[in-house]
């Protein structure tokens, strides 16, 4: 059996249908869709990640989320006669509307905004108190250990709820 039969077996299961899929993906997307498809909250997570690359007409590139402004890098991304790359465009959203911005004006608001990120993040990484945990590269996560250990940080800092697994965005 192909890998395009299982991931059509897959997805059928479920109600959907991939009609074509280039051979090169087939294997990443035979597990992004059993990812996506866990009937779970690993998986009621992940399509909350991807609702919001799904509201818009040209392919997302890049979202920069903050409390009340969100930008969303629309692609693909094209290349300047001196070589530059520029994605088509970007859609600025604020809690006082929508600015649509070129695609120069999306390159310039994107470095900024990727420079606000390294700052903040950097200084978290440096902190005095973060200096013991600070590692040369990522880690894996033992699953059933580390998110035991992170349910019991989080009852430990907050008061009782009817539920530890929150969907607050879902919607």
């Amino acid at each position: 059996m192909s890998i395009l039969s299982l991931i059509n077996a897959a997805l059928q299961k479920h109600g959907w249908l991939i009609a074509r899929l280039p051979s090169d993906d087939e294997e990443r997307a035979a597990q992004l869709v059993e990812l996506l498809v866990e009937d779970n909250a690993d998986g009621r997570a992940r399509r909350h990640t991807l609702h919001p690359w799904l509201w818009y007409e040209r392919p997302v590139r890049e979202r920069f989320e903050g409390q009340d402004c969100c930008l969303t890098v629309e692609g693909p991304i094209y290349r300047s006669r001196d070589g530059t790359g520029y994605p088509l465009g970007s859609q600025l959203r604020t809690e006082f509307g929508w600015l649509d911005l070129t695609p120069e004006e999306t390159n310039a608001i994107a470095d900024e905004v990727r420079s606000a990120i390294d700052l903040t993040l950097l200084r978290w990484f440096t902190r005095p108190d973060m200096a013991d945990r600070q590692l040369p590269s990522r880690q894996s996560r033992e699953r059933y250990f580390d998110d035991d250990v992170a349910r019991n940080l989080i009852l430990s800092a907050t008061p009782p709820t009817a539920s530890m697994e929150q969907d607050a965005h879902a919607n």
